[in-house]
């Protein structure tokens, strides 16, 4: 493979897209693959694995919440909790009402969306059925911990792209967790990239760097 098809997969990766099959695309993909519990988790990209990339729901959430990111999404007016492209989405995909009008902190929202888009199971459980409330970190976190909806906690090692980073701003008092974004790429040198929902003053969807120690949880949704 080469050309556009290497780029297509490079860009679910988040590798830089040069068409070229080489080491920094290698190593991603064999990560990806030991994320997916792949076993031997090699550098080789046949087309059946290919064809499986391109269909892998975290990787397709979390890059269309990269290119949210980058339209610089998010909400109008500013501070009224309301993003029209996601109540628009949503509405789309048969969000339940009370979720898809928002007007509350949406970080959540915004990360669970991107996985409904892609056809994400544990989002649709939330986000149309209602079976837990995917809206609230805490409950969040308390689902991951139980092994239910789809939902699993994860070694910091084990994090991949894509999967659910649960922050903690005051690990000493309050609620167990405060926000949820989606992971850019593996942990590394004590810091993690994220996409967020709800970042900042402006309430954008915006890129993130932060301290691995801000993070409560990594977890991954089906």
């Amino acid at each position: 493979m080469h050309g556009q098809d290497v780029a297509a997969v490079q860009r679910l990766l988040g590798v830089t897209v040069d068409g070229d099959y080489g080491p920094e695309t290698a190593r991603a993909v064999a990560g990806w693959k030991r994320a997916r519990g792949r076993r031997p988790a090699t550098n080789k990209l046949d087309p059946l694995d290919r064809r499986r990339l391109l269909g892998d729901l975290l990787l397709r959430a979390v890059r269309l919440m990269e290119r949210w990111a980058v339209a610089r999404v998010g909400e109008e007016p500013a501070g009224s909790n309301r993003v029209p492209e996601l109540v628009s989405l949503a509405e789309r995909l048969d969000v339940r009402p009370e979720f898809s009008e928002m007007g509350y902190p949406w970080c959540a929202f915004a990360a669970f969306l991107a996985a409904l888009a892609a056809g994400g199971r544990t989002a649709a459980l939330g986000l149309r059925r209602n079976a837990f409330n995917p809206l609230y970190a805490p409950d969040l976190l308390a689902q991951a911990r139980a092994g239910k909806f789809g939902l699993e906690l994860l070694d910091a090692d084990d994090a991949f792209r894509g999967d659910l980073v649960l922050f903690d701003w005051d690990q000493h008092a309050g609620d167990p967790a405060d926000h949820v974004a989606r992971l850019v790429a593996a942990p590394a040198n004590g810091r993690i990239r994220t996409v967020d929902g709800n970042s900042g003053n402006e309430g954008l969807v915006a890129l993130r760097e932060r301290p691995i120690d801000e993070v409560r949880a990594f977890a991954r949704d089906s």
